[in-house]
Parts: structure tokens; sequence; C-alpha cells
């Protein structure tokens, strides 16, 4: 069995969800709405107008609550804040930075 939890805040509450093998529990607006957005995954993966509005759940696979790397990052999406993870959570790549190419020159400020 896999488990894992997550703390943290949204709109303003505080959180948490665990899942369970393809399963959440937790505080139930947010469990519903994590429902709610992976009901929408298979949408964007049809409709290319979806998909330009949630770039982010386009990257998911069609039932992104039955494993729990995908489940992980639709948490993360509704969280607006992550106190803590606890439990077999999956490991998340991390962001690559950004190319540090020049932006040319430093605007100046004059004064009149």
């Amino acid at each position: 069995m896999t488990t894992f939890t997550v703390r943290g805040s949204r709109n303003g509450s505080l959180v948490h969800v665990t899942w369970t093998d393809g399963v959440l529990t937790g505080d139930f607006p947010t469990v519903d709405l994590l429902a709610a957005e992976a009901e929408l995954v298979p949408v964007v993966h049809r409709d290319s107008y979806a998909g330009r509005a949630l770039p982010d759940l386009d990257g998911l696979g069609p039932s992104p609550l039955s494993e729990p790397g995908t489940a992980y990052r639709l948490i993360l999406r509704v969280f607006d804040s992550v106190r803590e993870s606890e439990g077999e959570v999956p490991d998340m790549p991390t962001p690559q930075a950004a190319d540090p190419s020049p932006a040319g020159p430093e605007p100046t400020m004059r004064m009149s």
C-alpha cells in the first residue's frame, strides 16, 4: 500500500489531503476540487482550447489520481501553499534554471 499526506493552505484555510492507492481522503472541498480537476484532464487532451487554458493539466495522464506522481502534481496545483508532505511522497523533477542570457542594456531613468 502506498500512501502520502500533503498539508498546506487553500483559499486561506489550512487543509490536508491523503492519497492511498488512488483514493483521496481529507478536507472535503479540496478532495472534491481535486476530483473535478482530474475529470478535466481527458477534456484538456481532446480540446486544444482547453489545453491552452489549462496547460499544466495537459501534461498529466488520462487518470491522474490513479498514480502517485500525477496525483501529487495535481495536489500541488490545487494547494496555494504546502507546509509539509509525509509518507511515500513521490519525487518531483526540479525545474530547470532559466537561461541566463543577457536581456540588453539596463534601462536608464531621466529626471526632468
